[in-house]
């Protein structure tokens, strides 16, 4: 099995199990296990198997069981922490991914070394300042072990603390004990423990284990500045991918649920998960508009609508457009990041300039280290000292600014210190003193706006964090070999804790109207429907939903939302306006033409309307009528070229062939293509000037490089039209034999 399948029959088994077939999921499992080296596996899944079987035996036997519910829940967590054995047992021995290999030989070292867990966690204080944690826990340490930690650094420490953590699949007694004395310890820094927190975070994400989550509990609870917001970051993405599993620990669900008392949790929350979705790619529904449902609706509509580009006359401004009388219910916080918004918004984005720029400065060895992803900057950092060392240039100062600035990513600010290195000195001097005089003037734009205040801090380390694991999935060179947390959907209308643990309903309404304004319209579309549930009818809403259902391209819901909508207030010129576009699009003209007719009383000299009440008749046939419309729009605007289209083409069809003529030629003499051509041969043709006829249609065949099919497919669309101008089908088909002759 490789990866891919290994984690496919994972998922499918952890489905079983989350769904209640337990039966189908022990059989499946029992395969899985196949894949291993270990035998013990189908020992467990028979001791499991034996329990379900006690269940299914004495559940129809008429006397109730009232611990039954419990015994279920304990197959189904032991069946699922099986599962996740198995998987990793799989990955670890078959596997050629390189943190595989890496977890592989840590634990053949660590069955050698059976306290090697408690040697790094000495070793991260590279001193005896963690004797007495650790004996205060009843910890020992080998002496063979306290001697091998002096020839140790604290990098090196951390490094492979960072690894252990992050590789260990279930945490034991021990290594709780030694998490939560130094969650709380005062010796060890918070730069040290945050990098903790991240490979706790990984591991959670990798393997399910209660633990972590109560590791990561103290963590947040502690309150200590830059560890507590990365804390609530782990626990946030760990909630979201076990939502279904964590009801079976109820004493992790309980433990969880006291989140909910916390001082701002939901703002917390809040500004997590609009981080998250900033840092995934929001032109992806845009491309999607852009390449996939327009073309398909185009192609809907007859080809003579394309020739004349009726869609382009007038700009539809009001496809898009969001009501201008809605309030901005979502606006971030006037923090710091939006007022550095050169920096912040390429920074916010996961595609920005910013992040392509710092790909680049990847490459350095100091990324080799899986840890250095993760770690926080600070000035004491011995790479900094390092880099810098050897410089001419006193480069303390900027350390010093860089530490503090907000605009910029931990993993970046290590790209950027180890880039300088490169850069001639009296260019690297002449950088420094623009950057610090930078600095300085955002400081003073900080404490003119209060800016500084302390959830403003803790969101701009929220940003910094997810934009360092934005990097670590999606650039670093191994990224295949980790599920992207940020192609995640992040469906917050189905994330139950999310529910449990936000009660303020303004910040799912806050969610959603972010959601609207940064396009990602069908998230915003389910949760204003959620909405919609618990609030009494109210107009804006309705008009939100059928903006989003617009915006993706389902005009049908949009339809039924602005219907809703136009029940609470039928005067509303922008609701009108949406009512004609669905209708338009939906290809109920007579509908759409009852609207725009409604919007033209309250706007008489928009052209917009103007054009469309014309497209709308010509496509009722009421070309008499739609001609008046056209020739206001040429009267209002004699520069818009384009209305000369369907000036030219009703003029035809009613017979005005001089009319067709002028116009035509007028098109062709500013900017021709091969529908032009084809038209202004059909009227001269009609006009009985055959040879100005076949001189346009060799036109159009130039145009057309000569491909007498495409010809015959445009030429065919007009045919009816020829028809009642007299010209006989025969006459048609002996035309186009000449013309295919005559390039022959």
């Amino acid at each position: 099995m490789n990866y891919t399948d290994i984690h496919k029959k994972y998922d499918q088994i952890s489905e079983l199990i989350l769904n209640y077939d337990i039966s189908s999921a022990i059989n499946m499992l029992f395969d899985f296990a196949t894949n291993t080296k270990k035998q013990y596996h189908h020992i467990k899944i028979e001791k499991i198997k034996d329990t379900y079987s006690n269940i299914l035996k004495h559940s129809f036997t008429g006397i109730e069981d009232p611990e039954k519910d419990k015994i279920y829940s304990y197959v189904q967590r032991s069946l699922l922490e099986l599962a996740d054995s198995i998987k990793e047992c799989i990955l670890t021995e078959t596997s050629d991914l390189s943190v595989y290999k890496m977890k592989w030989s840590m634990e053949k070292n660590m069955d050698t070394h059976s306290d090697e867990a408690f040697s790094l966690i000495k070793n991260l204080t590279f001193d005896n300042e963690l004797d007495e944690i650790l004996k205060d826990n009843n910890i020992e340490i080998s002496p063979e072990k306290k001697q091998e930690s002096v020839s140790v650094s604290r990098q090196d420490a951390l490094k492979e603390l960072f690894n252990f953590l992050w590789l260990t699949d279930s945490y034991k007694e021990i290594e709780n004990k030694t998490l939560e004395t130094i969650c709380y310890s005062e010796k060890i820094p918070w730069h040290d423990k945050s990098l903790i927190v991240s490979a706790l975070t990984l591991s959670l994400l990798r393997v399910f284990d209660k633990n972590k989550f109560y590791a990561l509990l103290n963590f947040y609870f502690s309150n200590e500045n830059q560890v507590w917001q990365r804390a609530l970051v782990g626990i946030v993405l760990g909630l979201y991918k076990y939502d279904k599993r964590i009801k079976l620990y109820p004493d992790l669900e309980k433990k969880l649920l006291k989140l909910s008392k916390a001082d701002e949790i939901d703002k917390q929350i809040e500004a997590i998960i609009i981080q998250i979705f900033k840092s995934k790619d929001t032109e992806k529904i845009t491309k999607q508009w852009e390449e996939e449902i327009l073309p398909e609706m185009m192609k809907m509509q007859p080809k003579i609508e394309e020739s004349l580009d009726l869609e382009n006359i007038i700009p539809d401004k009001f496809m898009e457009d969001k009501n201008p009388d809605w309030e901005k219910v979502f606006e971030d916080s006037p923090d710091l990041l939006d007022k550095l918004q050169d920096f912040s918004k390429m920074q916010i984005e996961g595609s920005d300039i910013f992040m392509s720029a710092f790909s680049k400065l990847k490459n350095f060895p100091y990324f080799n280290e899986y840890s250095n992803w993760f770690s926080p900057f600070y000035k004491e950092n011995e790479y900094i000292d390092m880099i810098f060392e050897k410089e001419e240039t006193n480069l303390q100062p900027f350390v010093e600014q860089l530490e503090k600035s907000y605009y910029m990513c931990n993993s970046d600010k290590y790209s950027f210190c180890l880039n300088l290195q490169f850069i001639p000195e009296a260019h690297k001097s002449m950088m420094m003193d623009m950057f610090n005089e930078e600095m300085k003037s955002m400081e003073e734009v900080a404490k003119d706006e209060n800016l500084l205040n302390s959830f403003a801090i803790s969101k701009s380390i929220f940003t910094q964090y997810i934009q360092d694991l934005y990097r670590f999935y999606k650039i670093h060179p191994k990224k295949h070999e980790f599920s992207d947390i940020f192609e995640w959907s992040f469906d917050i209308r189905n994330f139950e804790f999310f529910n449990k643990i936000v009660t303020d309903k303004q910040v799912t309404r806050n969610i959603a109207e972010f959601f609207l304004e940064n396009l990602h319209f069908k998230q915003a579309a389910e949760i204003f429907r959620n909405i919609e549930k618990t609030e009494e009818a109210n107009i804006e809403l309705f008009e939100k939903i059928g903006y989003c259902y617009q915006r993706m391209g389902n005009y049908s819901e949009a339809l039924s939302y602005y219907q809703k909508a136009e029940l609470l207030d039928s005067n509303k010129t922008w609701i009108i306006k949406k009512l004609a576009l669905c209708y338009r699009y939906l290809n109920d003209h007579k509908n759409a033409l009852k609207y725009y007719k409604e919007a033209e009383k309250a706007d008489p000299e928009n052209l917009y309307i103007q054009a469309y009440v014309g497209h709308t008749l010509m496509r009722l046939e009421k070309y008499e009528e739609a001609l008046k419309y056209y020739f206001k729009v040429e009267y209002l605007a004699p520069s818009n070229e384009k209305i000369q289209h369907p000036i030219a083409w009703i003029s035809f069809i009613l017979g005005k062939f001089d009319t067709a003529i002028k116009y035509y030629t007028r098109i062709i003499e500013k900017n021709s293509n091969e529908f032009d051509f084809i038209h202004l041969g059909h009227v001269y043709w009609c006009s009985g000037e055959i040879k100005k006829s076949i001189e346009c249609y060799r036109k159009a065949l130039v145009s057309l490089n000569g491909d007498m099919n495409k010809f015959s497919e445009l030429f065919n669309e007009d045919q009816s039209y020829l028809f009642k101008q007299g010209i006989k089908a025969i006459d048609l088909s002996l035309m186009k034999d000449y013309l295919k002759n005559d390039l022959n």
